[in-house]
């Protein structure tokens, strides 16, 4: 199994270009790292499980507002699927499965697709705000023992992620569900800082996020 480290130009670019996502495709492998999962400020275990599933394709911008899928020929979109929760009410242990598959050639390893287990699970504000519905919320989710294929044929093993958010909005289409990924990292302020490996989030252009009561 091949390895590459990042190089520091990189590293630079990812840090300078976080917000915007100009750089976030543009490292050259992943690492593994030991888990480390925090609740922060703010934060609460959650009494709610998240499932979820569909594409995004456009970074979120600061104001939430509906997202075009990008033009066809330029495959930059992704795809995922996951199902996520706590293994018990107001107890930030999770459990759960995650998909994603990153379909843009000119990423990180041409492209890739990765699997998890979930074993973390909190709830987190909506920084777009509140609908005032109940049934709406955002969870945060993370594991460290994801696989990496690379449409290169690298692959890399004992890969942590964080969901740094999944957000339930209402329904598809018109609650404008969103997410942000990092993959090579399940710290979520590593995460926010930009220099994780792989970062990507996006109003949902198609598909649900779908918070459901804990049973």
């Amino acid at each position: 199994m091949r390895k590459l480290k990042t190089p520091k130009t990189l590293l630079a670019c990812l840090v300078a270009g976080a917000v915007a996502g100009a750089c976030d495709h543009r490292t050259t492998s992943f690492s593994s790292e030991p888990p480390q999962f925090n609740i922060f400020p703010g934060e609460n275990a959650a009494c709610f499980r998240l499932t979820g599933g569909g594409r995004i394709d456009k970074p979120e911008l600061a104001i939430l507002v509906a997202q075009p899928k990008n033009t066809p020929d330029s495959r930059d979109f992704a795809t995922f699927g996951f199902q996520a929760r706590p293994i018990d009410c107001n107890v930030p242990n999770g459990s759960g499965q995650l998909e994603w598959v990153e379909h843009n050639p000119n990423a990180i390893l041409g492209g890739f697709s990765f699997h998890s287990s979930v074993n973390w699970f909190v709830e987190v504000q909506d920084h777009y705000g509140s609908t005032g519905n109940p049934k709406n919320g955002c969870g945060r989710f993370a594991g460290n023992d994801g696989r990496v294929h690379g449409r290169n044929g690298q692959t890399y093993e004992n890969i942590g992620f964080v969901v740094e958010h999944g957000c339930d909005r209402g329904e598809p289409g018109v609650g404008r569900d969103h997410i942000r990924i990092c993959i090579g990292t399940s710290q979520a302020e590593v995460c926010n800082s930009g220099q994780a490996p792989y970062r990507r989030d996006g109003v949902l252009t198609g598909g649900n996020i779908q918070k459901h009561k804990l049973s």
